[in-house]
């Protein structure tokens, strides 16, 4: 098998994350990061599906997704490790063993640790790769920059989750980094379908924010992101 490998998984799973760390440790290995809405089938290479197992993906159209590109899988990555607690990996483990029947190679990454000593050639070694053709979500994508000022955080995060309650807009995936009145400091907004997560996040240039999904209107987002603008 070659050393290319394909990355797929949600939209949040970390696989941008993982795939800097690997190819920092592995500069020989060939990684393709895939896009969620394009990881309908596989190559005959490796293909590494990457699990957020920091909590559980309630949303029943993204289990469905994941159970479907499980199927193109090789093995498993499980990502934000150091963050989720024995019981939640218990969980994705139960989770997994109902889903994925054939059970995958599965390996626990620990962002803060080395991966020079993992022999991941010998991680996957599938007699076949499967072809799998299922549905995916067509997902639009609209950013969004900030030249100066700031946001109220929360009335942010509060205009995007009512915007997904009431008016059936789902954000599948936002990204962003900007300036609060809450924080000193640059905050990054990361969100997945299910979650929402604020952090420490560092400014080189002008604030932006990113967000891909579903029956989203830009206009609609423009208004939110106006009414969260400090004067």
């Amino acid at each position: 098998m070659s050393d290319a490998i394909r990355l797929i998984g949600l939209p949040g799973s970390g696989k941008t994350r993982f795939k800097n760390a690997f190819q920092a440790a592995f500069p020989e290995a060939v990684v393709d990061e895939v896009p969620a809405e394009a990881a309908s089938s596989a190559q005959a290479q490796r293909t590494w599906c990457v699990i957020d197992v920091r909590s559980p993906v309630q949303d029943a159209e993204a289990q469905a997704w994941l159970k479907a590109m499980l199927q193109t899988a090789t093995g498993i990555v499980f990502s934000f490790v150091e963050t989720a607690d024995m019981t939640m990996q218990a969980k994705w483990q139960a989770w997994l063993k109902l889903a994925c029947p054939d059970a995958l190679p599965r390996y626990r990454w620990f962002s803060h640790a080395a991966l020079g000593d993992w022999n991941w050639r010998e991680f996957d070694v599938p007699d076949e790769v499967c072809s799998v053709d299922f549905a995916v979500p067509s997902l639009d994508t609209f950013r969004f920059d900030f030249d100066s000022g700031s946001l109220h955080l929360e009335h942010l995060l509060f205009g995007l989750d009512t915007m997904k309650q009431n008016l059936g807009a789902r954000l599948w995936r936002v990204q962003g980094v900007v300036m609060t009145s809450e924080y000193q400091n640059p905050v990054a907004i990361e969100g997945q379908i299910d979650r929402w997560d604020t952090y420490a996040g560092v400014l080189d240039g002008s604030g932006y924010l990113c967000l891909q999904g579903e029956n989203l209107q830009r206009a609609l987002l423009q208004e939110i992101i106006d009414a969260s603008r400090l004067s």
